[in-house]
This record gives structure tokens, sequence and C-alpha cells, in this order.
């Protein structure tokens, strides 16, 4: 009778050895395979924090651990430009347990722990397949398993998890250079965690503690500023980690001048996503994963080896609880449900864990060094009058090479980053800075820096800022990169129209254009998208916004023909303004119906759309669309953002009273806007009243206000609405009211009062505004008496403009969890299909002659 295992984990590492002895404590035998011939103890020393070594207690081994390694007392971190400490993190008044961990003595103490037999060597799992109630495991030499559950804790390459439809770990820009060295007599270093940074590496750590045999250390390394061959050459290796020490103590010196080549090694880091673990199978069927085979994270927070520990004694747990279930005799088939319920469980409870650890290791992942080097970084001395100068360059110069790294790594986020820097950064711009920072950036004498050098006033020789920084922060090549010749056009220009020089601004802005037209690098759409909306504005400030229209039509032509799609919402949205700015909303409507259409990338951007489209939907008289994007808009804006809120909230007003609405009061108390909204909010309480003399009177007395902000001709729309709001209140005020009392009331001014009263009074009476008749004979207005509003339309109508609003709710939210196209998979051409269907045919062939035998 062919042998059925029970319980086979993939891969004697930490997760493996921690789930195997787990299930061991609690009476349930499992088996162990490991593709080496031994037990693979290799590996340095890693830190266990306080969840861990809990782990560790459930399991009965950390007691014995605690005895060959020292409590570290401290966290230290330290600059390595200036050599001084930046903060520290005392562990004992934080409750903290954390201990440097010698890898293969943890290895040993769970194999040690274990009977023997369960583990199987020389057992490399090749591939999974199913098999009823069972897993098929088959191995590197041949051998087939059975087995009803499959565990997989085989690392950052498992098996496993391509069975559960995982891809490979996302590998990053980053590196490790890990090495110890041996230290007879004891290393004189106190327990304590020590961690440096800074001198230009992304992410400089050394980490050291307690061990057995001397201080450990780990650097992280971007790749990018890296030698080459140096992840084949210890020698290299040494001399890198030498050449970044900076200030640093000479007794830490000492410790990476004595480490021995043949203990240093280099390790590519890689990660998993948090979105795949969101949306990834953790478990499917009878098989899950486990330890890094399921999260593995870059080293940043030291949770690696820790949530490994967790996730093994969870799952014991777990598959304990589960086959307590099943009784002797249980039915294969209601096993493997119980089995696999079990299974559902642990990954529930693990799924939001792991994504919440590998999403804090995921965040510091995506910081860069200049994040640190910028709050650290001292003001260097100069000669210049003000404190402030010195500063501001040091941080452009950080800003560029932010930018360069950007450039030869082509990541947009670190463009994003430098251009939110640079508008911080934008009060403290003086000529003296800007002109030091274009000389420090392009090569002087060059035809872009001859070109902004002019734009620039030159100031006395006592005012300028001479350049006696000694930052860690490198030169960056002189030569053309277009990102950085983009980015001196930005800056010269936000720096032109703060000082209010529209006119150089045009011609600044007109060069950085023309210089753009012949760049085709994604790396530089965030940087044109800033400088198009500058460019729009310059000409705005001086009158000529009509000037550039064509040339915004040949960039948003271009942009689309580059796939730049922060371009095309930029550039629309700077064509509809234009448009809008001269009335010409017939245009701006065919402009933006036939621009294309796509997932909005920009918040901003997508803002101000919803802005024009209200605008362009009221003068269309299109009020509930208008209404909708307007609202929308306001609530989707920025909180900094309370000059365009103010703008969207005045053109909401005016078109909810155009749809016979009043807005709540709240609109216009709001934090910064009651003085903007005053207007309004009289103008809204004469619509509600009904009273025409006080909107005639409010309308006169905010006329420039109104024209300013491009609402004046809505609120002539808006007279009909008083007439009409006052002849309801008249309504429910009488029975029956004579034509001309009801003139009077309303306080009509036109020739023929009485006729003009009598055609409103039937027009309202046809649209349904009011609930009477009108007797001509005698010249009154009778109303009918108030009935139950709930007898007529009007909760019907609520309740379906209620209803309308969640569903549109519910289908932005499924558009917003879409997932963009396949677009990078490769489509298959006509010659594969047909390749792949004749294929098919011969197979269905070879089949079909196959069952003709057999008959």
């Amino acid at each position: 009778m062919e042998v059925v295992e029970d319980i086979v984990i993939v891969g004697a590492g930490i997760a493996g050895l921690t789930t195997s002895l787990g299930l061991h404590r609690l009476g349930i035998r499992s088996l162990v395979l490991e593709s080496a011939d031994t037990l693979r103890t290799y590996g340095f020393a890693f830190a266990l924090w306080t969840n861990a070594w809990k782990a560790l207690d459930a399991l009965g081994i950390g007691d014995i651990l605690r005895q060959e390694h020292k409590k570290l007392t401290r966290l230290v971190s330290t600059s390595v430009i200036s050599g001084l400490p930046t903060a520290e993190l005392p562990f004992k008044g934080y409750h903290h347990e954390v201990r440097r961990i010698n890898r293969k003595v943890l290895i040993e103490t769970l194999q040690n722990e274990l009977p023997e037999q369960t583990i199987r060597y020389s057992s490399k799992v090749v591939d999974v397949h199913d098999s009823g109630f069972v897993k098929l495991v088959h191995l590197a030499d041949g051998t087939t398993l059975k087995t009803k559950v499959l565990i997989g804790c085989d690392g950052v390459n498992s098996v496993v998890s391509k069975y559960l439809g995982f891809g490979k770990p996302a590998v990053t820009t980053r590196a490790s250079i890990r090495g110890y060295i041996e230290c007879e007599g004891g290393h004189g270093f106190e327990p304590e965690f020590l961690q440096f940074f800074g001198n230009g590496v992304l992410a400089l750590s050394s980490f050291r503690g307690y061990s057995s045999s001397g201080p450990i250390f780990e650097w992280i390394i971007n790749k990018s500023g890296a030698d080459a061959g140096m992840e084949k050459d210890p020698a290299k290796m040494k001399q890198f980690v030498l050449s970044k020490l900076g200030n640093v103590s000479s007794k830490i010196k000492a410790v990476f001048e004595q480490t021995d080549l043949n203990s240093m090694i280099w390790s590519q880091l890689k990660f998993r996503h948090p979105w795949e673990l969101l949306w990834g199978n953790i478990s499917k069927d009878a098989v899950c994963l486990a330890g890094d085979a399921l999260h593995p994270m870059t080293p940043d927070i030291g949770q690696g080896g820790c949530l490994a520990l967790e996730d093994g004694v969870v799952l014991a747990r777990v598959l304990n609880e589960a086959l307590t279930r099943c009784w002797s005799g249980t039915t294969p088939e209601l096993e493997h449900r119980t089995v696999v319920a079990g299974l559902e469980k642990f990954a529930k409870e693990r799924r939001w864990r792991s994504i919440k650890v590998v999403a804090a290791a995921y965040v510091i992942l995506a910081r860069m060094t200049q994040d640190v080097e910028m709050k650290e970084q001292q003001p260097t001395p100069s000669n210049s009058v003000s404190s402030t100068s010195p500063s501001a360059l040091q941080q452009l110069k950080d800003i560029a090479a932010l930018i360069e790294t950007a450039a030869y790594t082509r990541e947009v986020r670190r463009i994003v980053r430098a251009i939110r820097w640079t508008i911080q950064l934008r009060k403290k711009l003086t000529a003296s800075v800007l002109y030091a920072f274009l000389n420090f950036v392009l090569l002087p004498g060059s035809e872009v820096h001859t070109r902004l050098s002019s734009f620039v006033p030159k100031e006395d020789e006592h005012d300028m800022v001479i350049d006696t920084a000694t930052s860690g922060t490198q030169t960056p090549a002189k030569h053309s990169l277009p990102e950085l010749e983009i980015y001196c056009y930005l800056l010269v220009l936000i720096f032109l129209i703060d000082q209010k020089r529209y006119s150089e601004a045009k011609a600044c802005s007109s060069a950085g254009i023309a210089r753009l037209k012949n760049i085709n690098r994604r790396t530089v759409d965030v940087l044109a998208s800033r400088l198009y909306f500058y460019y729009s504005l310059s000409y705005e400030l001086t009158g000529a916004l009509a000037e550039i229209r064509g040339n915004l039509l040949g960039l948003h032509r271009t942009a689309t023909l580059r796939h730049d799609e922060l371009g095309q919402e930029t550039l629309l949205n700077l064509l509809l303004r234009n448009y809008l700015h001269y009335n010409l909303y017939d245009q701006a409507e065919k402009l933006r119906s036939k621009a294309p259409r796509f997932e909005a990338h920009s918040n901003q951007q997508f803002c101000r759309y919803l802005f024009y489209l209200g605008k362009i939907r009221t003068i269309q008289l299109e009020y509930t669309d208008a209404k909708e994007s307007l609202l929308q808009a306001a609530r989707k804006a920025p909180i900094s953002a309370l000059g365009f809120r103010v703008q969207c909230n005045k053109w909401a007003v005016i078109v909810r009273l155009l749809l016979g609405e009043i807005p709540e009061r709240t609109v216009f108390v709001q934090k910064g806007m009651e003085k903007a909204l005053r207007p309004y909010f009289e103008l809204t309480n004469a619509v509600r009243i009904g009273d025409l003399e006080l909107f005639k009177a409010v309308a006169e007395k905010f006329a420039s206000t109104f024209s300013s902000d491009g609402t004046k001709n809505l609120i002539v729309r808006l007279r009909h609405n008083v007439i009409r709001t006052g002849l309801r209140n008249i309504s429910i005020s009488y029975s029956r009211i004579s034509l001309v009392d009801v003139a009077k009331k309303l306080g009509l001014d036109s020739p023929n009062p009485v006729a003009d009263a009598e055609s409103i009074v039937s027009k309202a009476i046809r649209d349904g505004a009011i609930d009477a008749t009108l007797d001509h004979a005698n010249g009154w207005m009778v109303s009918k008496e108030t009935g139950d509003i709930y007898s007529t339309n009007e909760p019907q109508i609520a309740f379906n403009s209620r209803i309308a609003f969640c569903l549109n709710m519910h289908n932005e939210a499924v558009r917003a969890l879409r997932f963009p196209p396949n677009s990078h998979k490769e489509k298959e051409s006509a010659e594969k299909r047909r390749e792949r269907q004749q294929q098919e045919q011969e197979l269905a062939k070879h089949i079909a002659e196959e069952d003709d035998d057999e008959f």
C-alpha cells in the first residue's frame, strides 16, 4: 500500500523547522523536505524582537537561546557625515526584548528538538500537482510523494508559491554587504544596536550587537553607486565600505579594517509587493505558504525572521485545531474540508499581519538617503549676507541629485518628490541662489546656461553666494541631462513669476517649451506638466492668453502621440481654461468631448477638469450635471487649495439656486470662506424668501464681485426663480388673492403688471410649481388646500435622487479597484496562433487515433 504523508513541509529554514516543531509539540508528525545535503546553517546573525521571542517561548526553546545571546539595551542612530548620534531608542523603558541571535544556533536548536527522520535531505521539490484529496510532490531525483497537506517554506524562490499563483519577488535597486570579524577574548562593544546612515548612500546601515563571534555588520547600498564587479570582489566591497565611513569613531573604523575578506558577501535584496499579498492566494485547497516564501522583504525593519517564527507557531496551532475536529474513521472528504477550512483561517489571520509588516518595510525602501541627509545636514558657511541662501542652495543641490538619480533609474516618483520640495523652497529663492545653482548644474558657456542666466539679475559681488559646502552630496556631472535642463527652466520661470517680471517670464517659458518639444522621456513628463502650467500662467498674467492657444493644441497632440497622459490632462485643462477665459464655451465643449479619455493620474488636474466641466454644463443649462461636477471638484480638492474650493462653492451655490434648491447654511460658514461667500449668502437669502426688491438690491450691491467671478449673467437667470419662490409663498399664505395684489407683492415693475402676473401664475400652475387655479373672469388666483405630501411624487423623487447618488458612488468605487489592462503582456501574433492551432489539431488527431486503436 502506497504511503500518504499527513503533512509535508518544503524547506528546512526558520519557518519550516518552526512549523514542524510546533506540530511536534502538539503531537502531530510532519515530514520536512530539504534540497541541500545537510542542514543549511550558514548565514550571519539577525535581530529577534519581542514578537519573535514570544514565538520561541511558545515552542519551548526561548530560554535555551537566551543563555547564549545577551539582551540589547538600546538602538543608537549615528550620521557618518557628522559622526554624531542623531537619535536613541532605549529598549528597557519600552518593554522590548531585542537580542542579536546567531542563525546557525537557532537552526540547530530547532533541529535538536525534532525527532529523528523528520528532515529528509537531498529532496529538492521541482513541481506540485493535484490528485483528488492529496497533492503529488515531484522531487528532482524522480521520486513522487503524496501528502494530505503541503506547506511551502522554501524561501524567495519558492516552487509552492508558484503553484499558488504568486510571481517572482521584485528585485530592488539595492543590495546588502554583510560581514563579521572573529574577536578572541571579546570585542569590547556594549550590547547595543548601532545604526549608521548618510554620505550619499541610499540606505547605509550597520547593525552591531553581541555575538559569540564578534561584531556583525550589514550595509545596504544603492547598486547604482557601486563599482562594476563589486558583487564578486570582496576587496572592492571592503574598499567601498571604508570609503563611506566618513567621521565615525576610530574604534568603529577599526572593525571594518580588520574584517576578513572571506567573511564578506554580497546579497541582492528582493521583496514582495504588499498588494500581491492582498490579492494573492496564501492558501488554496490544502496548500499554504509561510516564511519568506510568503512575505520576502527587505531588512529595513528587521522583521523577516521574526515573522517566519510567528507563521510557524500560528500555522501549527491552526492545523492542530483542524485535525482535532477529525475523529478516527472520518471520511477523506470531510477530513480534507476541515483541513482546508483551517488553512483558510491561517491565511485570513496572517494576510493582514504580513501586509502590515511588508508595507512598513516597503515604505522605508521607497525613501532615499537624500530624505535623511536634507534633515540632518547643517548649513555651510558662506560670505552671503542672507543666512537662508546657503541652506536654499544646498537643498537645490540635493534636489538636482535626486532628479539625476531618477533619470538614471527611471523612477518618476522621485521627480514628483523633487517638484514637491521645490514648491516648499519657493519663498527662499533669490537671484544669487539661482545664479549659483545654474553654475553648479549647467556647464558655463553652454547655450542653455547663457539663456537662463540672462533672465536672472546679477547681484553685487558681496551678495553672491560662494559655495564652500563640504557636504557629502556629490557634484553631478555637468552634461546636458534633459531632466535637469527642464528643471532649470522651471525654476527660473517660477522665480520670474514670483518677482512679477511677467514679460521675461513669457520669454523664458517659450524657450523652455521649445526645448521640451525635442525631448521624449517619461521621466520628463512630470516636469513638463508643471512647465506647461506656468507657460500658460505667464501669458495669462500679461493678457495674451489667446496667443498660445495654437501652441497648446500642438503640445496636446504631441503628448497624445507620445502617450504622455499626465501632459494630456494638464494641457486639456489649460485649453479649457483658455477657451472659458474668452467665453468660448462651444469650442471648449467640442474639445472636451473629442479629447482622449483615460483614468486620472493627478488629483489636482482632475479637480480642475471637473470645475471647468461644471462651468460648461452651467452655461449649457444642464444644471444637474453641473451641480454634480462642481460639488465633486470641491470635495476632491486639497484642503490647502482654499481659493479653488471657494470658486467651486460660488458656482455650486448659483447652480443649486437655478435648480430651485436652497444651499445649507453650513456651506457659507466653512473655515476661511465666510468673507468670500458673503455676497452669495445674501443672494441665497433673497432667493429663499422670494423678495424681488431685495434680490435687485443685492445684485447691484455686489455687481463688481459677481462680474469678476463670471457669475453675473447666471444671476440674471435667477430673477425667474425669485418670482416663482415669492409666488409659491403667496399661494401657501392665501386661499384666494387677486392678480393685482399678486403683482404688488411680487414687486413687478413692468408697464402692465397685472397681465404679467397672470402670465407668471399660469406658467407656474402649468409647471407644477404651485397647486392652484386661475379665475380669469374675476382676476383671482385660487389656491387648493394642501394635501398629504406622501400622496404626491415628491417622496419618490427624493428617494430616486438618493439612490442615484449611492449607485454612482458604488460604480466609482468599483472602477477605482479595477486593474490596468495587461498592455505589458506580449500579444500572440498570427503566426504563433496558427502554429498553436496546428499543434492542437495534430494532438486531437493523435488522441483520436489512439481511441480507435483501443477499439
